[in-house]
């Protein structure tokens, strides 16, 4: 069997085999090893084509698969094949599914559906606000967070989920090595995932430098192995749309986080909605949409003062600054600092900048 993972690495490394490429050859051969030693006339016969059968026995002699697979070994990193028990069982029957995954860390067997959150490299502070608040009670409740390691939303997802010690992965337009890992800025997250029980997945050659055709190519696997993919802010061309349409095409649900109607980042969210995407203000709706039932949590607020219940209450439908409590209450301005402070260090609001607090649900 590790023959067959040898090849198929070595196959992979070969630019003109796509996922489709190397399926087909698959179904022809029967093996990757076979594919790998295939004459020429057989090549094109496969391949329907002679000049790439050409191009693909000239690369296939500058590569060593036995030496490119204790590459990747050395990275700690797994290739696992669509045959192999450890293939995840959701993309295994998409068209496209890659026909082998380079894995780094723990690729877990998922008891619960999953969620994808994308959005925006460019996220507001609300958009910043509310994937914390939407990904942070879904994470903690078990649910695995998918994302493409992306600065921005897909970052903050994650970051999210290692917050809560949840369960999260990054899936990778480049290889997963850190020398070509992409984008740069994010390779420490990368190990902080690895070092908190998550995985790192690629399809490409753990070294493979990312391009722009990479990373629509990635999109298709984050929808695949999710339930459901959680829209967060995204202009109009973008490729958090690719990623919405991926899963429309798989039977996953879209589900989008309405924002200001005069943001650019809200062009995306709000014509996914106008196309039929379900519309999540809350943590408890993303739960019913992947038909889970809400967790229970024990109040925090138990044996507040009435000063602090008073805040709470002022905080229960919308985020408010110091100054606007003050203006809604008789509480003086620096014990409702004072009261804030001791709320933020027991976890019942956030500060979300600028001195504006929400309720922590």
């Amino acid at each position: 069997m590790q023959r067959e993972h040898i090849f198929a690495n070595a196959l992979n490394h070969i630019p003109e085999l796509g996922p489709r490429r190397l399926a087909d050859l698959y179904a022809r051969f029967a093996s990757f090893e076979r594919m790998w030693h295939a004459a020429l006339s057989d090549l094109g016969l496969a391949l329907h084509n002679d000049a790439l059968a050409r191009a693909v026995a000239e690369k296939r002699r500058a590569i060593n698969p036995e030496r490119e697979y204790e590459r990747a070994r050395s990275r700690n990193i797994t290739i696992i094949l669509k045959t192999d028990p450890a293939y995840p069982s959701h993309l295994r029957d998409l068209p496209d599914s890659p026909a082998l995954l380079y894995i780094e860390g723990a690729l877990q067997a998922f008891t619960l559906p999953a969620l994808a959150v994308v959005g925006t490299r460019s996220p507001t502070p609300y958009g910043r606000e509310a994937c914390r608040a939407l990904v942070g009670p879904v994470a903690a409740a078990g649910i695995p967070i998918i994302s493409g390691l992306a600065v921005g939303i897909d970052a903050e997802a994650h970051k999210t989920a290692l917050t809560e010690s949840g369960y999260t992965i990054g899936v990778l337009g480049s290889g997963i090595a850190r020398d070509a890992l992409y984008p740069t800025q994010n390779k420490r997250l990368a190990d902080e995932i690895i070092a908190h029980g998550g995985a790192l997945i690629s399809e490409y050659p753990p070294f493979f430098k990312a391009a722009t055709w990479t990373f629509p190519m990635r999109n298709r696997i984050i929808a695949g192995l999710s339930a459901a993919v959680l829209v967060v802010e995204a202009k109009e061309k973008s490729g958090t749309r690719i990623t919405a349409n991926y899963a429309a095409e798989y039977g996953r649900d879209v589900l989008a986080v309405p924002g200001a109607i005069f943001s650019a980042n809200s062009w995306t969210p709000h014509s996914l909605i106008r196309d039929g995407a379900a519309a999540v203000t809350s943590a408890h709706e993303v739960f019913d949409a992947l038909g889970l039932q809400r967790p229970t949590v024990a109040s925090a607020v138990a044996n507040v003062s009435p000063d602090e219940q008073t805040i709470l209450a002022l905080l229960e439908h919308e985020p408010r600054s110091a100054n606007d409590l003050a203006r809604g209450c008789a509480i003086g301005i620096g014990a409702i600092q004072h009261i804030l402070a001791h709320f933020e260090i027991r976890g019942m609001v956030r500060n979300m900048g600028n001195g504006v607090y929400r309720k922590v649900s």
